[in-house]
């Protein structure tokens, strides 16, 4: 295990390097292999931007953001009816997928609360979106709802990605919560995918 002192400074940015995407692979693969939870290979797409949090070269967080305009969204396969009535009314949908933090790092310096809020603002400022909708395991749930104003969509049901509980929830990025969109997020500009 890596050892980083308080000088240490936390860097956000969009991967758009092969190894950056690799290191943010490996997380997810470790984070979520931890849990027992099934980590199917997936290379980044057309439509997604990877986020990262890293220290130096050690990539400590990372999610990735999906734009509904260019790439189906994984909540499709099992919240199918939700996110269509979304996309029914008009609606510009990204999805936030393949989040992990570094075990090391989790609960620390609000590297996890930061990569989200930097998702959203990407998600509305970048992307043009109006909402966005994220599948989590239910005992994550709250944390959504308290940190950010996510509302839940739907019952409990199992993602078959990764083989774990889910639900479905959804946030409407044209009324930006304040802990959002308190201070811009910096440049992140490469990559991006929408």
């Amino acid at each position: 295990m890596t050892t980083f002192c308080a000088a240490d400074r936390i860097e956000y940015l969009i991967a758009s390097q092969q190894d950056e995407l690799l290191a943010a692979r490996r997380l997810v693969q470790t984070c979520y292999g931890r849990r027992g939870y099934d980590t199917p290979h997936a290379d980044t797409q057309p439509g997604e931007s990877t986020l990262l949090a890293r220290i130096g070269n050690q990539v400590i967080g990372t999610v990735t953001v999906r734009c509904a305009s260019r790439v189906r969204l994984q909540a499709e396969a099992g919240f199918a009816e939700h996110v269509s009535e979304l996309l029914r009314q008009g609606r510009r949908l990204v999805e936030y997928t393949r989040f992990a933090i570094d075990r090391a790092w989790a609960g620390r310096h609000d590297v996890a609360a930061e990569l989200i809020r930097r998702a959203l603002l990407l998600g509305r400022m970048a992307l043009g979106a109006t909402d966005c909708v994220i599948e989590v395991n239910p005992r994550h749930m709250r944390y959504y709802q308290r940190q950010f104003g996510f509302n839940v969509r739907g019952p409990e049901r199992t993602c078959e990605r990764v083989g774990a509980p889910a639900r479905l929830l959804h946030l409407d990025l044209e009324d930006m919560p304040h802990c959002v969109a308190r201070e811009p997020a910096g440049a992140l500009r490469p990559g991006l995918a929408c």
